[in-house]
C-alpha cells in the first residue's frame, strides 16, 4: 500500500506475542508508524509474514509451540520475507540470549515491561533504515539497468589498465562479455590496433588529462562502426589510479558527415565543371562564391570579387542602348522570386569584352523560409544565337546534301503555284530516284552509297537554273521544282538534260558506278491545280517510268493514274492478307520419271482477292517485291511450308519442300537467322528443307552470297538454283557456290522438242550437273514427249502439268494418296 502523498509504501509492522495484552500495548505504542498486523503464535506469524511481507517483525522470543528464534529463522529463509527487520521482545537481558538472537538474524530487542517511547524510536528507526536501503537498492538497480543498457560502451581500468568492470553485458561490442573481460588487459579487449590509437594519450591521462578521439572499428559481428572514445583519468592523492573510457556508437553522424562532405564535394565539383557561369552572394547582394567559367566571363577572380557588390563584379548592359540594367540578384532577394534576365543583355568584362547572355536569379532559403543570400546561373548565347540560324537550316535542308527537305520544299511549290497562278504561266514538278540503289548500298555500303548521293545532286543542279530548286525527300528520291516555264516540253528538256549528265560513270575509291534514274513529270495547271496532286502525279509518272525499263522519264497523264490506283489497291491488299495471315500455299509435286515417284513438293504463294478469286502470282509478287513486303511474306511462306513438312512427316510421309526465296530476302543481312529461327520455332528437319535462289540473286554479290550460302548449308537446309539457265550460268561462279540442286527453266521445257537451240542448252546443262555432282530437275513439263526426251538426256526429276498442277494441300495430299498406291 502506498500514502496519498507519495510513492513510499506505508510501513508494515507485524507484532507477534503470545500474549494479548502486550499486542494491545504495543498496538498503542506503534500506532501512526504505519499499517498493524498481529499474530499470536509462531504459525500465524509465517503466515502473516508471508502474506503481507512486513517491514519490522516485533518478536516474542518465548511462546507456546514455535519459539521467537524458530520464527526468525524461517522467515530469513524465505526469500519473500528475508528482507524484515526483526525486533526480538524478551524479558531476559542475558548476553547469551541476545547473542542467540542476533545470530538468528535479529536487529534489536525491546525488554519487557515495555518502555514505549524506546520501543517506538527502535522500531522508527528500523523503517527509516529499512526504506533507506530499499531506495538505496532502488538507485543501486536503476543505475546498474541504466549503465548496462546505455548505447554506449563503458569500462573502468585500474592504474595497469586492467579492466575492473564493463556494461556489455552480452559482449556485443568486442565479442566478450562483462564478465569474461574482468581483470583483462584492456589491449586484449579493444584490439591493439585500437589501442595503439589510444598510445600517445596515455601520458596526458595518467596526468588527468580528459582525452576524446574518433576512429572506426570492428564489432563483434564484424560490422564496420565509427566511435568517439573519451578517457576519464581517475586520480587520488596526486596517484593515477585507473581511468573510465566510454565507448559511443557515431556511426549514423559520421554517415551524414560523409555524406554532406560528398555532396558539398559534388557540388564543389558540379560548380567548377558545368558551362554556365554561377556567382552567388549574401542577402545584400555581395559577391561570397563565383565558379571558374564565372571568372572568365566577368575578368574577376573569385578572391579579389568575394565582397564586392554584385553590380561591379557583373556589369550588365542593354545590347542596343548600352543602358545599365538591374541586376536580377536583387530582384530575386527583394521578392524571393526566381528571375530571368532582361533579353538581348550584355556582359560586360573587365578588362574589355561583352558577351551576350542569358541567366536566371534564385533566392536562397534556409529551412525557416528565411533568405539567406541568392545564385545567379548565366551563359554566353552567342554561340546559342549562332546555333538557332544553323539549327533553322538544319530544319529546312537535307543534312546529307544541304539540299532543301520536304518542308522547305513544301513552301516553294506553295509560293510557285501561286504566282503561276496569278500569271497564269506554267510549272512543273519532276520526281526521280536512282534505278537499283538499294542493291548498291548492300553491295558497298551506306558510306559510299551516302557519297553518291551528294555527286549525284551537284551534277543534278549544275543543269538547273538558279530559280529552279532541287531537293531530296528522303533516300535516293529527289524532286525539282521547275517555275515559270515557257511551255511542257520544257520540263521534259530538263528531265532529258539530267539523264545525260548522269551517264558518265561516278568514280569513288577508284572504282566506277554507273547511276541511271527513273523521272515522272506532272505540270501545273495541266494536270492538276494543288500541291498534293501534283506530288502524286509526278509519283505515278515516275513509276510508269520503272515499268518501261527505267533510265527514262514519263509524263503523267490519266490512265497512268488508274494504274496507280489498281497498284495501291493491290499494296493494301497485300497488306491485309500479311496482318490476317489469309495467304496461301500451293503446293506441286516432284517426281521420278520412270515410276512417278513423289519425290518432294515445291511450295507456291498464292492470294485471293477480295471477292475470293485467285490473283495470279505475276501480278502480285513483282508488287510484292517493289514495296519491301516479299520479306514478311517470306518468312510467312517459309513458316507455313515448314509446319506443313512437319505435319507430313508426323504422319509418317516425310516429304522434301521446295520454298522459293526472293532475291530481295537473299540480300537480307538476317536471312539466315530467320530460316535459322523459322526451323527452331516449327522443329523442322533441316534435311527436308530445300530454299530455291535465282541466278540473279547469287551474282549482285557473288562473295557474299556465297557466305549466305554456307551459312545456310550450316544450318543443314539444300540449295537449288531455280530458273537455271536463263541468267549468267558461269561455272565459274556456279563452281563457288555450295549448291545441290539445278533447276532447267521451264522455257527451254517448252521449245526443246521443236527449237534445237533450246535442246543443246539442256544438254549442256545436265552434263554440267553432271560434272559437278549436282541433282538435276526439270519444271514445266507438260507432255509425255518432253519428259521422255529429258530422260534420254539424264534428267530424271520433272514437274509440270504431266504430273500435277499447284494444289491446295488437301488435293495434294489426295493426289499423293493416289500415286503412293
Amino acid at each position: 500500500m502506498f500514502s496519498r502523498k507519495s510513492d513510499i509504501p506505508v510501513p508494515c509492522i507485524l507484532v507477534v506475542d503470545d500474549e494479548v495484552s502486550n499486542i494491545i500495548h504495543l498496538g498503542k505504542v506503534l500506532q501512526g508508524c504505519g499499517q498493524l498486523f498481529f499474530a499470536t503464535d509462531g504459525v500465524k506469524a509465517l503466515d502473516m509474514a508471508a502474506m503481507h511481507r512486513p517491514d519490522v517483525v516485533l518478536l516474542d522470543i518465548e511462546m507456546p509451540g514455535m519459539s521467537g528464534f524458530e520464527v526468525c529463522t524461517e522467515i530469513k529463509f524465505n526469500p519473500t520475507t528475508s528482507h524484515c527487520a526483526i525486533i526480538f521482545i524478551t524479558s531476559h537481558s542475558d548476553q547469551a540470549v541476545e547473542l542467540k538472537a542476533l545470530i538468528a538474524g535479529g536487529v534489536d530487542f525491546i525488554s519487557k515491561p515495555f518502555d514505549a517511547t524506546l520501543c517506538r524510536l527502535r522500531v522508527v528507526n528500523q523503517i527509516r533504515l529499512k526504506q533507506q536501503a530499499d531506495a538505496l537498492a532502488r538507485a543501486e538497480r536503476d543505475l546498474t539497468y541504466l549503465v548496462h543498457n546505455l548505447p554506449a560502451f563503458v569500462c573502468y581500468c585500474d592504474a595497469e589498465l586492467r579492466v575492473l568492470f564493463s556494461n556489455d553485458v552480452r559482449g556485443a561490442w568486442f565479442g566478450k562479455a562483462a564478465d569474461e573481460m574482468h581483470g583483462a588487459n584492456l589491449a586484449d579487449i579493444i584490439g591493439e590496433a585500437f589501442f595503439q590509437i589510444l598510445t600517445p594519450h596515455w601520458q596526458g591521462i595518467r596526468e588527468g588529462a580528459k582525452v576524446t578521439v574518433e576512429l572506426s572499428i570492428h564489432s563483434s559481428d564484424g560490422a564496420e562502426r565509427f566511435v568517439q572514445a573519451s578517457l576519464v583519468s581517475r586520480i587520488h592523492d596526486g596517484v593515477f589510479c585507473g581511468c573510465l573510457m566510454l565507448l559511443t556508437d557515431i556511426t549514423t553522424r559520421k554517415h551524414v558527415e560523409m555524406a554532406l562532405h560528398d555532396e558539398k564535394e559534388r557540388i564543389r565539383i558540379t560548380l567548377h565543371s558545368i558551362g554556365d557561369a554561377v556567382i552567388a552572394t549574401d542577402i545584400d547582394g555581395a559577391v561570397t562564391l563565383m565558379n571558374p567559367i564565372a571568372e572568365d566571363m566577368t575578368g574577376w577572380s573569385s578572391r579579389d570579387a568575394t565582397g564586392k557588390p554584385i553590380e561591379s563584379v557583373m556589369k550588365l548592359r542593354d545590347g542596343n542602348s548600352g543602358d545599365a540594367h538591374q541586376n536580377p540578384i536583387h530582384i530575386a532577394l527583394k521578392e524571393k522570386r526566381i528571375v530571368g534576365m532582361a533579353l538581348n543583355t550584355v556582359l560586360h568584362r573587365q578588362g574589355g569584352g561583352t558577351h551576350a547572355v542569358e541567366d536566371s536569379a534564385a533566392p536562397i532559403l534556409d529551412r525557416n523560409g528565411e533568405i539567406t543570400g541568392a545564385i545567379i546561373v548565366f551563359h554566353d548565347v552567342s554561340e546559342a544565337r549562332a546555333m538557332a540560324i544553323k539549327m533553322s537550316h538544319l530544319a529546312n535542308h537535307d543534312a546529307l546534301t544541304d539540299l532543301p527537305n520536304r518542308i522547305l520544299l513544301q513552301d516553294r511549290i506553295a509560293q510557285t503555284l501561286q504566282i503561276a497562278k496569278r500569271s497564269k504561266s506554267h510549272a512543273a514538278l519532276l520526281l526521280f530516284d536512282i534505278d537499283h540503289f538499294k542493291y548498291i548500298n548492300d553491295a558497298v555500303g551506306y558510306a559510299v552509297g551516302d557519297e553518291l548521293l551528294k555527286q549525284l545532286s551537284r551534277r543534278v543542279k549544275s543543269v538547273l537554273r538558279a530559280s529552279d530548286t532541287l531537293a531530296r525527300l528522303g533516300g535516293d528520291e529527289f524532286i525539282v521544282l521547275l517555275p515559270d516555264l515557257a511551255s511542257p516540253q520544257n520540263a521534259g528538256d530538263v528531265a532529258e538534260k539530267i539523264r545525260q549528265k548522269l551517264i558518265d560513270p561516278f568514280t569513288l575509291n577508284g572504282k566506277n558506278f554507273n547511276l541511271t534514274v527513273s523521272s515522272g513529270i506532272s505540270l501545273f495547271p495541266d494536270d492538276s491545280m494543288d500541291e498534293d496532286t501534283l506530288m502524286r502525279h509526278a509519283d505515278v509518272a515516275m513509276y510508269r517510268a520503272k515499268q518501261e525499263g527505267r533510265n527514262c522519264y514519263r509524263f503523267f497523264s490519266s490512265d497512268l493514274e488508274e494504274q496507280v490506283l489498281s497498284r495501291a489497291l493491290l499494296v493494301r491488299r497485300l497488306h491485309e492478307s500479311l496482318d490476317e495471315r489469309s495467304f496461301e500455299i500451293f503446293y506441286q509435286g516432284k517426281h521420278a520419271f520412270g515410276d512417278r515417284r513423289l519425290m518432294g513438293a515445291e511450295a507456291l504463294l498464292r492470294m485471293r482477292s477480295r471477292t475470293g478469286e485467285l490473283l495470279p502470282p505475276a501480278q502480285f509478287i513483282p508488287v510484292a517485291e517493289e514495296t519491301g513486303l516479299i520479306v514478311p511474306i517470306g518468312r510467312l511462306v517459309l513458316e507455313m511450308a515448314c509446319q506443313q513438312a512437319v505435319k507430313w512427316k508426323n504422319e509418317g510421309r516425310p516429304l522434301k519442300v521446295s520454298v522459293n526465296v526472293s532475291p530481295i530476302q537473299f540480300t537480307e543481312r538476317d536471312f539466315t537467322f530467320v530460316v535459322a529461327s523459322v526451323l527452331g520455332m516449327t522443329a523442322m528437319d533441316p534435311s527436308l528443307l530445300e530454299l530455291e535462289i535465282t541466278e540473279g540473286a547469287l551474282v549482285r554479290d557473288v562473295e557474299a552470297a556465297r557466305k549466305t550460302l554456307l551459312d545456310l548449308k550450316e544450318l543443314g537446309v539444300s540449295i537449288s538454283i531455280d530458273d537455271f539457265g536463263i541468267g549468267y550460268s558461269s561455272l565459274s561462279y556456279l563452281k563457288k557456290f555450295p549448291v545441290d540442286t539445278l533447276k532447267i527453266d521451264k522455257s527451254f521445257v517448252h521449245s526443246m522438242l521443236s527449237d534445237s537451240s533450246d535442246l543443246a542448252i539442256i544438254q549442256a546443262i545436265v552434263t554440267l550437273a553432271r560434272s559437278l555432282k549436282l541433282d538435276l530437275i526439270a519444271e514445266g513439263v507438260e507432255t509425255h514427249e518432253q519428259a521422255e526426251a529429258l530422260a534420254s538426256l539424264g534428267c530424271q526429276m520433272m514437274q509440270g502439268y504431266l504430273f500435277s498442277r499447284p494444289l491446295p494441300v488437301t488435293d495434294f495430299d489426295h493426289g499423293a494418296q493416289k500415286i503412293n498406291r
